[in-house]
Order: C-alpha cells, then sequence, then structure tokens
C-alpha cells in the first residue's frame, strides 16, 4: 500500500487587471538560502514543496516527480521574443530556466535531497503522468519516497494566456503549486491506490463495487467526453473543495491536494481515459 502522508495546495486565481501575486515573502521564511536567478515557475516550485514538507525529514534519496501541462512557459516566452522578434541570443538565464528541471534541481537543493530528479510535462494529465511514475517506483523499490508536485504559472496578460490555452476570453484563471510526499506502508494517512483497465464496462463495475456514501468522484479533462459523462450521471460527484470557476492545465491535482488537506472523509477517485487507450482510476481514501 502506499500512502500520502503529507500534502500541499497553492491555487490562486488571477484576474484581469491585477499583478501576479508576489511570492518573495513567503519564499524567505520556507527556503534554505535566497536563490537568485530564479523565475515564477521555480517559485512556484520551491513554495509548494517546501510547504508540503515542513516540519518533517525525508529521506536524502528521496525521489522527486515534477509535473506540469504548459512548464516554464514565461521564460519560454522570453526566449522566443528574444531569438525571434528582437533577433538577438537568449539570455543564458532566460533559456536555462526554460527547462522544467531547473526547478527540479532548485527543490533538491532547499530540501537537501540526492535522489532521482523527474520533469514531465503532459497537456491536460501532468498528475496522471507523474503519480503513475512515482508509484511505480515505489511499488518496485526503485525509491524508498517519493515527493511529487504539479505546477503550473500564469503569464501576462491573460488575454494572451488564454489565447495560447485556447480558453474563452471569460474564463477565471489560475497558478497552481500542489504536492505530495508518498511512501509505501500502513499507518494514519490516507491510501493512494492506482488500477488500470482494458474495457470502461469494467472500470465501472469496479467503481460501484468499492463506491461508498460520501465518496467523490472526478473526470480528468483529458478524459473522453461521453465516458465522463457516464460517470457523472452513474456517480454523485460530491461537493469537492476550493474555486471550481478557475483553471489550470493540470487542475485535477488541484482537487486531489485540496482533499489530502482538508481531511475530508471518504475517497475520493479520479478517473481518466479513452477507448483506445484503456482506463486509469486514482483513489485517495481515508
Amino acid at each position: 500500500m502506499i500512502q500520502a502522508i503529507s500534502a500541499s495546495d497553492y491555487l490562486q486565481p488571477v484576474h484581469d487587471g491585477a499583478a501576479l501575486p508576489p511570492l518573495e515573502a513567503a519564499l524567505k521564511n520556507l527556503c534554505r538560502e535566497r536563490f537568485r536567478r530564479i523565475d515564477r515557475f521555480i517559485q512556484l516550485a520551491l513554495l509548494g514543496s517546501a510547504r508540503c514538507v515542513a516540519g518533517r525529514t525525508l529521506q536524502p534519496d528521496c525521489g522527486i516527480y515534477l509535473g506540469s501541462g504548459l512548464g516554464p512557459i514565461g521564460n519560454n516566452i522570453l526566449t522566443q521574443q528574444q531569438l525571434i522578434r528582437d533577433a538577438e541570443i537568449p539570455k543564458p538565464v532566460n533559456f536555462v530556466n526554460t527547462l522544467g528541471s531547473s526547478a527540479g534541481f532548485h527543490v533538491a537543493r532547499n530540501l537537501g535531497l540526492r535522489g532521482q530528479n523527474f520533469f514531465i510535462s503532459r497537456r491536460g494529465a501532468s498528475l496522471q503522468a507523474v503519480l503513475g511514475a512515482a508509484m511505480a517506483d515505489l511499488t518496485h523499490g526503485v525509491v524508498g519516497q517519493a515527493l511529487v508536485g504539479v505546477v503550473e504559472e500564469v503569464t501576462l496578460p491573460l488575454g494572451e494566456h488564454r489565447l495560447r490555452q485556447h480558453l474563452p476570453e471569460d474564463r477565471t484563471l489560475a497558478e497552481g503549486s500542489h504536492w505530495f510526499v508518498l511512501q509505501p506502508g500502513t499507518g494514519d494517512s490516507r491510501s493512494l491506490d492506482l488500477k488500470r483497465f482494458a474495457e470502461f464496462a469494467t472500470l465501472e463495475d469496479f467503481l460501484k463495487s468499492v463506491w461508498r456514501t460520501g465518496d467523490r468522484l472526478c473526470c480528468a479533462r483529458s478524459m473522453e467526453t461521453h465516458a465522463a459523462k457516464t460517470m457523472q450521471r452513474g456517480f454523485d460527484a460530491g461537493a469537492l473543495s476550493g474555486p471550481t470557476s478557475a483553471f489550470h492545465d493540470s487542475l485535477e491535482a488541484a482537487w486531489l491536494a485540496a482533499f489530502a488537506v482538508s481531511r475530508e472523509p471518504g475517497t475520493l477517485f479520479l478517473v481518466d481515459g479513452h477507448p483506445e487507450r484503456g482506463w486509469s482510476l486514482f483513489y485517495l481514501g481515508a
């Protein structure tokens, strides 16, 4: 069994005409040192991971699994502007920070970790990607502990950010940093499990067999539409904590992290899949 022994959830809506919320003061209290030349994506990763680990000592070889749908988009925009618009060589700090692995390096340095360090980018399903990788490594003993996070940043102006993501002009945007510490074992912490199914009907039958009053259902944004509607009709989605109107590319991570932090009773099921690639079911229980 895999346990989620700690979690943190940062989901901050960003409104038109407003500046991005400053993070420097919070990081000053959370980080071992003052990091120079870091971008907002790295700041968000440091913020969420440090909050998740606060008060705990991780195993030095704890693996880091960082995911994102969009990645460090701010520095990628700056680099493209320098190359294409200004016909200049990108500034080294901007170029280096186009890689999401830079955030993982800073997280490891801040927490004193020296284990394996992965960055996985997958549009619309980054949480599923990093959780699947971390849980596989924990199950097979590759690592004894895993720090798993998903980070999404917002860039200004918001109109251009919406355009890049093909979103309506009135959609509220949010940035987020959502983290979990996972390890094998049993105890009082929430359990995390993953099952895969080749057929949708088998998934439905399994979910019916384990569903209890008070459980919650979350259909991933990447899930096939007809199947998602079928699931939502068949199971009570319940009321999940946190803002439902704000959007970022890995919103499933916000739901899972908020549920873990809240200590609400029951189990949260996250369903994803497509008839051509099969189905997955993550569930975080009491």
